[in-house]
C-alpha cells in the first residue's frame, strides 16, 4: 500500500478545515450566524421527524408507534437526549460543517433495550481529512473515506477519539477505526459532480458575518465612547 500523492489533497484538507473551525466560531460567537442556524434547525426537523403508518389496522397501528416512542427514548448511544433531540443536534451539524455521520451501533438483547440497536453522532472532526491512502487494485481511502474498486463506499476510517480531546497528548486521537459502510449514515448535500465529503451552508458568508460583528463591536464602542462627553452650561445668577 502506498500513500496518494499529498499535493492532490492538500489544498482541500486545508481549506476545509479552516472553513470548519470558522464556521463553528462563528455559530458560537456570531449574533447573525448564531440566528440563521436556530432558523435551519428549525426549518429541516421542527419538533422530530415523525413516522405516519399506513396500515388499515388500529391495533397494529397504535402498537407500531408505541413501540417507536418507546424506542425513541433509547436511541441516543451518547445517552444525553431522545431520537428528536438527536435530529436537531443533527441539522446543527448540517449547518456548521455541512456534513454528519450517524453510526449505527447494534446492541445485545440482554442490553435492556427495546429494540437492540442505538444511534452514535459523529461531527465532521472524526472523519481525518487527510487519511488517504492508495489500496491497491483499484481501492482507495479519500478524505477518510474508502472505496472499492468500482467506487461504492466500502468504509469510513474514524478517530477513536475527537481530535480537540484533552487524552490527544496520549496519542489517541490519531488512531483510527474503521467501520462498514452499512454501519454509517453520511448526511451531506452534495452541490458538485463527485463530492465526497460536504461543506458548511456558512461557506459563502464567513467573511460578511464576521465584518458586520466586528463593525457592530466598532459602532457600540463608538456609541459608548460618545456617551462619556458631557458639557455644562452655566448662567450667571441675576
Amino acid at each position: 500500500m502506498q500513500r496518494l500523492p499529498a499535493r492532490r489533497y492538500q489544498a482541500l484538507s486545508r481549506g476545509r478545515r479552516h472553513f470548519l473551525a470558522r464556521s463553528r466560531y462563528l455559530a458560537d460567537n456570531n449574533p447573525y450566524a448564531g440566528a440563521a442556524k436556530e432558523t435551519f434547525v428549525s426549518a429541516l426537523v421542527g419538533n422530530g421527524i415523525k413516522p405516519s403508518p399506513l396500515i388499515g389496522d388500529a391495533a397494529l397501528k397504535k402498537a407500531m408507534l408505541e413501540a417507536w416512542l418507546e424506542w425513541t427514548d433509547e436511541s441516543d448511544a451518547d445517552a444525553l437526549t431522545d431520537l428528536y433531540g438527536q435530529q436537531a443536534v443533527v441539522a446543527a451539524e448540517m449547518f456548521e460543517a455541512g456534513e454528519c455521520f450517524v453510526r449505527l451501533r447494534p446492541r445485545r438483547e440482554d442490553d435492556g433495550l427495546s429494540v437492540p440497536l442505538q444511534l452514535q453522532i459523529l461531527p465532521a472532526e472524526m472523519l481525518p481529512l487527510d487519511e488517504n491512502e492508495d489500496l491497491g487494485r483499484g481501492r482507495r481511502i479519500e478524505c477518510g473515506i474508502e472505496f472499492d474498486a468500482i467506487g461504492r463506499r466500502a468504509a469510513y476510517h474514524f478517530l477513536r477519539r475527537h481530535p480537540g480531546n484533552d487524552l490527544a497528548v496520549s496519542g489517541f486521537s490519531s488512531e483510527t477505526v474503521r467501520v462498514p459502510a452499512e454501519q454509517v449514515l453520511h448526511l451531506y448535500r452534495a452541490i458538485r459532480a463527485g463530492q465526497i465529503r460536504g461543506l458548511p451552508h456558512t461557506i459563502s458568508a464567513i467573511v460578511k458575518a464576521a465584518i458586520m460583528d466586528a463593525y457592530d463591536d466598532a459602532e457600540l464602542e463608538r456609541k459608548r465612547s460618545a456617551a462619556l462627553f458631557a458639557a455644562f452650561v452655566r448662567h450667571p445668577l441675576v
